[in-house]
């Protein structure tokens, strides 16, 4: 039986991926064929396993990022981040779903995934908030070294995904508001910007 090209892997993949998120692991290749609109037998031709599957459909999207940079008008290390952090928690608030159940299953490896799959969206979070931070690093208004740089990066990424997580769990209400957001990026911009005075 040939490929059934009418339906397209992309196609293939978000019915997967829906089915996943809804029902966990768990989802059956007969409801994802049923979903797809494809049978069973044109799933395994496209994916030899359900694993296979599950990795391919669960791959969190992609990210674009707003490029405001060219607005014409000089802004603040603390207003670039505030804008891409909101750009951040947005995407994580949307991927969420994939995420939680991505990492739940038991043969979850971040570093296998990741040398396997190229489309990982993840580490473009931090090079856009590592390059923002080292830009104004460079014109002076940070003043902390590349390497805290990269620390706050982690801790500002890491603080994002864990809102967007308690959101997921119902805490404040399922959303935090912007302002919260805007005073943990204060939080990490201005300890790059206290550096100096501390003597290291």
């Amino acid at each position: 039986m040939g490929r059934n090209k009418q339906v397209t892997d992309e196609a293939v993949l978000k019915a997967a991926r829906e089915a996943f998120v809804e029902l966990g692991f768990g989802a059956s290749t007969r409801e994802i064929a049923r979903r797809a609109g494809v049978s069973e037998a044109v799933l395994f031709q496209r994916h030899k396993t359900k694993l296979d599957l599950f990795f391919a459909a669960m791959i969190p999207p992609p990210i674009a990022f707003a490029d405001e940079r060219g607005t014409g008008r000089k802004r603040s290390a603390t207003t670039e981040v505030e804008a891409l952090a909101v750009q951040i928690m947005k995407y994580f608030r949307e991927a969420m779903p994939v995420l939680m159940q991505l990492v739940m299953h038991p043969s979850f490896n971040l570093a296998d995934l990741a040398d396997r799959e190229t489309r990982l969206p993840l580490h473009r979070l931090g090079e856009a908030v590592s390059a923002c931070l080292e830009r104004h690093r460079v014109a002076g208004a940070i003043t902390a070294d590349s390497r805290r740089v990269r620390t706050a990066t982690l801790t500002l990424l890491a603080t994002l995904h864990s809102l967007a997580l308690f959101e997921r769990m119902g805490l404040h209400g399922g959303s935090f508001p912007n302002t919260a957001i805007k005073n943990v990026v204060g939080l990490v911009v201005d300890g790059l910007s206290a550096e100096k005075g501390r003597g290291r």
